[in-house]
């Protein structure tokens, strides 16, 4: 190997994430000088050099990437909503960066976190991911840019001046942000189909299912970024789980698999709870019923109302936002008694979400409708935020024998907080107190079982 320069071989393992260097990069190089010196070369060929950059980058794509873009996304969408909702100075100069970020940044870290998740369980090659990222970033540019020109154009139409600038390159940019999409979308969907079996078919399908779905996408994010936010915490979730991580969950050699246990048939306290669960179930229906009732038709009989509709829905979602207290402590009991999760996990959760509802109970009677947000309304979209994070994420398999298993709890349970709060919780959390009859009727129905011995027997809720 005398001819062969070895340190221009380790230069390309540069291209390569470290811990893939550890594992691999000396074999790596002793395959390359071996076949240099076949062939009476001193350096790597272009071939070599090339195929390191693509799979050197390919090999960066891993659950890390996926995490971390999924991460970003969340945080530039939170904060473009906290940039338009809450901060009224700076004007132009400040507003513009938070709708780029909202409408560009967060939709094309989403789509990299997703093109980086789709890399790591072995469903796309190196170089369609990469390329796939390339058109992504650029649509987010576009998509981005025609969100500024959008908002610039209405403030145009408004002062009766006419469309220039990006106010008047809103709807190329929306286009070609479109197409880009739709490319990637192809290079993404393609390596699917493909594995279904469709063999060639799958690139024409790929194309077709793109054209119709890129721009159905482009419209979705553009106009709302919650389905930015929630496509990010899929992501997060799922590249946080252990066999997506390539991490293998602990289990002692000296243990044995454990049967399956028995149902246990009830005891006396086990009757209770579910004597208790279902009087906090009915309590709960008949308030949802009632609160139902009032939002829609209460203005007919409301002496407060007195015909305002608005005032009537107003006065429905307290009694309902109120009767989803005792639907939220009766899951709790019910879960609790099921034994298969701590009773941190399940009462952490029930007690944020319930403290939500009183939030936005106590909110929707003390202000006068503006429809102004408030820091109560926060609050609120805040708790239950807390109790979807603390929900997901200690049912999140990441197993005891990976060491930053609880720091991606917290990480990934911080996003899913902050989404929700930022911007899902503000318009869909007075919302959700419409849902007490239908969660009060799960309790009812689904909970506990007749055992064939004739007693009762907990069903498993996780």
């Amino acid at each position: 190997m005398s001819g062969a320069d070895e340190r221009r071989f380790r230069r390309l393992l540069a291209w390569y994430p470290r811990s893939w260097r550890r594992a691999h990069g000396d074999v790596l190089v002793a395959m390359m000088l071996d076949e240099a010196e076949r062939t009476g070369r001193a350096g790597p060929t272009g071939a070599e050099t090339r195929s390191a950059i693509v799979h050197g980058l390919g090999a960066r794509l891993g659950a890390t990437a996926a995490i971390v873009a999924a991460s970003f996304a969340i945080l530039a969408t939170a904060a473009g909503q906290i940039g338009i909702l809450f901060i009224t100075g700076g004007g132009q100069v400040f507003h513009e960066p938070m709708l780029f970020a909202m409408t560009g940044v967060a939709p094309a870290a989403t789509g990299i976190a997703l093109v980086a998740l789709l890399r790591a369980v072995a469903l796309l090659r190196d170089g369609a991911a990469l390329i796939a990222i390339v058109f992504l970033a650029f649509a987010g540019v576009c998509s981005g840019l025609a969100g500024i020109g959008w908002s610039q154009g209405f403030d145009a139409a408004d002062a009766g001046l006419p469309q220039t600038g990006l106010a008047g390159m809103t709807v190329p940019l929306a286009g070609a942000g479109v197409l880009l999409t739709t490319i990637a979308f192809a290079l993404l969907i393609a390596p699917a189909l493909r594995r279904v079996g469709l063999g060639r078919a799958a690139r024409l399908l790929a194309i077709v299912v793109a054209i119709i779905a890129a721009p159905v996408t482009g419209a979705f994010v553009f106009f709302s970024p919650g389905t930015t936010a929630v496509v990010a915490i899929v992501v997060l979730v799922v590249a946080a789980l252990p066999r997506v991580r390539g991490v293998r969950r602990d289990v002692p050699h000296a243990i044995a698999p454990a049967a399956p246990a028995p149902v246990p048939v009830a005891s006396h306290s086990s009757v209770g709870g579910a004597a208790l669960s279902r009087v906090l179930a009915g309590i709960a229906f008949a308030g949802g019923a009632v609160g139902m009732a009032w939002a829609f038709a209460g203005a007919a009989w409301s002496p407060t109302a007195r015909g305002d509709d608005t005032v009537a829905m107003r006065e429905g979602i307290v009694i309902l936002a109120v009767s989803m207290i005792p639907a939220l402590v009766a899951l709790g009991v019910v879960l609790r008694r099921s034994r298969r999760r701590p009773g941190r996990d399940v009462w952490i959760p029930v007690v944020a979400a319930a403290t939500g509802f009183v939030i936005i109970a106590t909110e929707y009677l003390v202000t006068s409708g503006s429809g102004d947000i408030t820091i109560g309304w926060v609050s609120a979209a805040a708790a239950i935020g807390l109790a979807l994070a603390w929900w997901i994420v200690v049912r999140m398999p990441l197993g005891t024998g990976y060491g930053s298993a609880a720091g991606i709890r917290v990480g990934v349970g911080l996003a899913i907080a902050l989404a929700y709060t930022l911007v899902l919780g503000l318009a869909l959390t007075p919302m959700l107190a419409f849902a007490t009859p239908v969660l009060a009727l799960v309790v009812l129905v689904l909970p506990w079982r007749r055992s064939s011995a004739g007693g009762f027997a907990v069903s498993q809720v996780a």
